[in-house]
């Protein structure tokens, strides 16, 4: 393949990326939300949210998520384990230092072994996302390292919840 060529390629992934996160749901699709104040640790000297802290925010609603499920990691997965293998945000509008928002999570996908979070982020008064995102986590045996099927008790309590708003390959 050509440099060209190649070159070409690297210039559309970010199109492909950007309208794969183009996907936003509106604040009341979100059956899960949780509500955080970002942190003095969280910004830089303008006071706005350094970007790597919005994978934190991401890990909460994770967390919150699952609690709200209810999807016991453990005792539910038995010697298996959830990892991420993919990551991916788009910033529209910066937060600041002792703002309130909302996260809303939802799974959008699940596959055999793995699925997809989705993430929005909005202002605690506003309903206009400003702070889109997805992760790819893959249910992995922690012996082997190898992905291994997703428990049939997380796949019915992920259809419950999500209803509609999730694909099942």
């Amino acid at each position: 393949m050509s440099l060209d060529n190649l070159s070409r390629r690297a210039s559309n992934r970010p199109a492909v990326r950007e309208r794969r996160l183009e996907r936003i749901m509106a604040r009341n699709q979100f059956w899960m939300t949780e509500r955080i104040r970002v942190r003095f640790t969280e910004v830089d000297r303008q006071s706005i949210v350094q970007n790597g802290a919005y994978f934190t925010y991401f890990s909460v609603a994770l967390n919150e998520y699952f609690r709200a499920l209810p999807f016991d990691r453990d005792g539910e997965n038995p010697g298996a384990g959830f990892h991420v293998v993919s990551a991916e945000i788009q910033y529209r509008a910066p937060l600041r230092f002792d703002e309130l928002f909302d996260i809303g999570a939802r799974i959008s996908r699940v596959g055999r072994s793995s699925f997809t979070m989705a993430y929005e982020i909005f202002r605690a008064d506003g309903e206009d996302a400003i702070i889109t995102g997805s992760q790819v986590w893959v249910n992995t045996d922690q012996t082997t390292r190898k992905a291994t099927p997703l428990p049939d008790s997380f796949r019915d309590r992920v259809a419950a919840a999500e209803k509609q708003n999730v694909e099942f390959a």
